[in-house]
């Protein structure tokens, strides 16, 4: 028999401590603002941290709470399938109730661990997705402007309230207008703006504040994202944003989460998706912090594409990966990795090395260059969408993260992270050499700004980056990723012809973080002319001295900056 009392104090409870998660969440977000004033931006990072612990935290503390609660029915699927309709009932007119259902997902994979997404006792309905337009405030406001001008400008800057001044808002205004104002001239007869919209909140992160708005014309919409910084004299506009795939960029799955707080969450990435269509709304939702609920749309939208389209698993295309088994969906835009029994010779790390890994990487800045992966637990997916090969490559080294039954297979433990084209075969496949000399440019940044955010790739070879629909070059691969103030960069002895021990790296490696970047360029500058390109512009990689001066200026806490646009955009340079 049903203890109702009990069923409506577990939903009750889990509903109350959402609300509490979420008001520390928003109190945190709140704080990014004073950071950008103040130019606290290591507390800022640090407050990213926390705020990404929390979700975890809260989830133990309710399912300690719920074995209070339940007591011997903590596993009783009956008394679960009750907890659901009361919790629903009580979320029902939150305006998070979308998040909320996430959260209680996240309980039921804590009592249910070992078992696949059961929809009788968990939240599922993707119709649920849409969200409901709250009476009592909008995510964004209104500026009537007759025409696109310096005033205009003027009004969205002076719209939001900083407790530091403009440097110059009068020349920044006039920079935004001269960079936009072309490329409306160009829209001929749709010239007569009808409103600007610009959302409430500020977006922070890193060192910058975001705005973000766009123009309405009469047959046209233009994105309009105004980058700040708060440099010496003041706040200043570092650049604008008007293009959707310049925009997308800036929402991108290689950054961290902004800090932007809103009420609506579900309304606010109904906003952001209309202007960046390419973009799911799982990416969008982690783009503003909020991941579980990001994972949960995506695993959602994984079940809807496999039940409504006709695709398999296949190997993914490139080199087989020695820690990881990687596969995808022909036509769908994610790879799912899994880590492998055994790694062979060099590698010599451990499954729970790797783990650990993938969990550092998920909690700090990516800074635009490393994939987000989300993990998933015991997905199960009939059979028969696995091609042979697959099913063979799974079975002969993963034995330990999958189950092979007659119908099913039962991933355990398996990453999902957008899929990219690897570096070696878009390089292999370029025919247009334009795109071959920007990729190939970007592939030595991408080592450069990782390297200024104090990681250190470890494997640099092509295969563990990927090309971007945007053409951007994001490293992929993290089993062997550490800090690059940890490591030990060295010059190649210059042996006598005589000595025995010339080529014998044994002998010339002895501790684990000693790196020779002289090594780096065998395999980093392609051999033709795309190599010789690479290295007029990124020779320094390959000697010591650009890694140890790298090394002193983080040891001696200097903030190394990052973008996240193209620099030829900014306004000044630094």
């Amino acid at each position: 028999m049903i203890n109702r009392e009990i069923v409506h104090q577990v939903a009750l409870n889990i509903a109350q401590k959402y609300d509490v998660l979420l008001n520390t969440f928003n109190d945190i977000t709140l704080c990014a603002q004073a950071c950008f004033e103040q130019k606290e931006y290591q507390h800022l990072f640090n407050q990213q941290q926390e705020r990404y612990r929390l979700y975890g935290k809260f989830v133990k503390e309710v399912v300690a709470d719920t074995q209070v609660f339940l007591a011997d029915d903590f596993t009783n699927i009956s008394y679960w399938k009750a907890i659901k309709t009361a919790f629903s009932e009580v979320i029902n007119e939150k305006p998070h109730k979308l998040n909320s259902e996430t959260f209680y997902n996240s309980i039921t994979r804590k009592v249910f661990e070992n078992v696949s997404f059961n929809s009788e006792y968990e939240f599922f309905d993707y119709t649920d997705y849409k969200p409901v337009k709250s009476a009592d405030e909008d995510i964004y406001d209104t500026i009537e402007c007759s025409h696109f001008s310096k005033v205009s400008i003027k009004q969205i800057l002076h719209y939001f309230k900083f407790n530091v001044l403009f440097e110059d808002i009068d020349r920044d205004a006039q920079l935004i207008f001269d960079e936009v104002a072309p490329t409306i001239i160009h829209q001929k007869s749709n010239l007569f703006l009808e409103r600007v919209e610009v959302l409430k909140p500020v977006f922070y992160r890193n060192r910058g504040a975001f705005i973000i708005g766009r123009l309405f014309y009469k047959n046209w919409t233009m994105p309009l994202v105004i980058p700040l910084l708060n440099e010496d004299k003041g706040i200043v506009v570092d650049s604008v944003i008007y293009i959707p795939a310049e925009m997308s960029i800036i929402f991108s799955f290689t950054r961290a989460s902004f800090f932007v707080y809103t009420k609506y969450p579900a309304q606010l990435i109904d906003y952001l998706k209309s202007m960046l269509s390419h973009k799911t709304i799982g990416e969008l939702y982690d783009a503003i912090g909020y991941y579980r609920h990001g994972k949960t749309i995506l695993y959602r939208d994984l079940m809807n594409y496999i039940y409504n389209h006709d695709d398999r698993f296949i190997i993914a295309p490139g080199i087989k990966g020695m820690v990881m088994a990687v596969f995808t969906l022909k036509y769908y835009n994610f790879v799912f990795k899994i880590i492998r029994d055994r790694f062979e010779a060099p590698k010599n790390c451990t499954r729970d090395f790797v783990i650990k890994k993938y969990e550092e990487v998920e909690i700090n800045d990516r800074v635009g260059r490393m994939a987000y992966a989300h993990l998933f637990e015991n997905l199960q997916f009939p059979r028969n969408l696995f091609s042979f090969e697959l099913i063979k490559e799974l079975q002969d080294t993963c034995k330990d993260s999958v189950e092979f039954y007659d119908d099913i297979v039962l991933i355990k433990h398996v990453y999902i992270e957008r899929r990219m084209t690897p570096l070696n075969l878009y390089l292999q496949n370029e025919t247009n050499p334009i795109n071959l000399c920007r990729v190939i440019l970007d592939y030595g940044f991408c080592v450069k700004e990782l390297a200024a955010a104090n990681i250190f790739p470890g494997d640099l070879l092509l295969k563990n980056f990927g090309v971007t629909r945007h053409g951007r070059v994001i490293f992929y691969d993290y089993d062997e990723i550490g800090k690059v103030t940890e490591m030990r960069f060295r010059r190649l002895p210059q042996f006598l012809e005589e000595d025995d021990t010339r080529g014998n790296f044994d002998m010339i490696a002895a501790e684990q973080n000693d790196v020779f970047p002289e090594e780096f360029k065998a395999f980093m500058a392609p051999d033709g002319p795309i190599g010789e390109i690479f290295l007029a512009e990124h020779d320094q990689i390959f000697d010591p001295k650009f890694w140890r001066d790298i090394q002193k200026r983080i040891q001696a806490g200097e903030y190394l900056k990052f973008y996240a646009y193209d620099q030829y955009k900014r306004f000044r340079k630094d």
